[in-house]
């Protein structure tokens, strides 16, 4: 691999070094004050960090970056306070998980990064969804969003180099990909609870540790798994009546997909479109 000079940016909140609680908007008083207030301290946070990490791409060289504002609202990264040069693929009735990705980019890197669920003590851990506590497998492997992200990459022929959030997260991605570089912001102690450090501390580390990953790029094959593929969702409540066409129910707990690609499994499950072509 050449130099790393185009960079897809995967984001989410949850990770982030100051937030230890789930996403206001989905709160009784989401539209109150204190709602409104705290979701704002959540998308300064955020958005302090992608700007850290931008920052460090491009003094690492990289000449463009394309950044998805993943976390579910789809609106959660301040726009106006993004630094110059970038450009941001947001909004909600997405067509596709990874939007705008294609095998043009260089490096796969990840901001705001939280564990799957089920991991111990991790703060905020979740797969998708906190509800109903949903655990995914592929071919028998517990896996998160992160390895989503990364495995929709791979198959792109995209390294995922760099991961920043909690350091249950950075041990989890180091995990599957031995070499990467990780920036753990905050260590998760419970699920409402970590021991963070400080915005700027944070901030600091996830530039300095994006350009150690920019350097090492090469050396990091892109993420891939030998397929044929089946994903299994087991949530702790059982499945309504309705599951996606498709799907294969296993038992009242658990559905199962099979596809011949990460991209078509993935996008039949969360989008019911298991024809929808690779990006070129």
């Amino acid at each position: 691999m050449g130099a790393v000079r185009s960079v897809y940016v995967m984001t989410d909140l949850e990770g982030v070094a100051g937030v230890d609680d789930w996403d206001p908007r989905l709160r009784d008083d989401a539209t109150t004050a204190r709602g409104v207030a705290d979701r704002l301290e959540m998308q300064r946070l955020l958005t302090g960090e992608v700007n850290a990490a931008v920052e460090g791409l491009f003094a690492a060289g990289v000449q463009e970056v394309l950044i998805n504002d993943a976390h579910g609202a789809g609106r959660t990264i301040l726009v106006e306070d993004l630094v110059s040069g970038v450009r941001i693929a947001r909004g909600t009735g997405r067509p596709g998980w990874a939007l705008g990705i294609s095998p043009r980019f260089d490096a796969l890197v990840q901001v705001g990064m939280h564990a799957m669920a089920g991991t111990p003590s991790a703060c905020l851990a979740h797969t998708q969804s906190h509800k109903n506590e949903p655990v995914y497998r592929i071919n028998g492997r517990e896996f998160g969003e992160m390895e989503q992200a990364a495995l929709l990459a791979g198959e792109l022929g995209i390294p995922w180099v760099f991961t920043a959030g909690d350091a249950h997260a950075c041990r989890e991605a180091e995990g599957w990909v031995p070499g990467m570089v990780t920036a753990p912001v905050k260590t998760g102690l419970a699920i409402n609870c970590a021991i963070h450090l400080a915005p700027v501390d944070a901030r600091a580390l996830i530039r300095e540790r994006i350009q150690e990953a920019v350097v090492k790029a090469g050396e990091i094959a892109p993420l891939t798994m030998e397929g044929p593929f089946v994903l299994e969702i087991e949530r702790k409540s059982p499945w309504p009546a309705q599951i996606r066409e498709g799907a294969e129910r296993v038992d009242a707990f658990t559905v199962r997909y099979e596809a011949d690609t990460v991209w078509s499994l993935l996008h039949h499950c969360f989008y019911g479109k298991p024809d929808m072509p690779l990006p070129e």
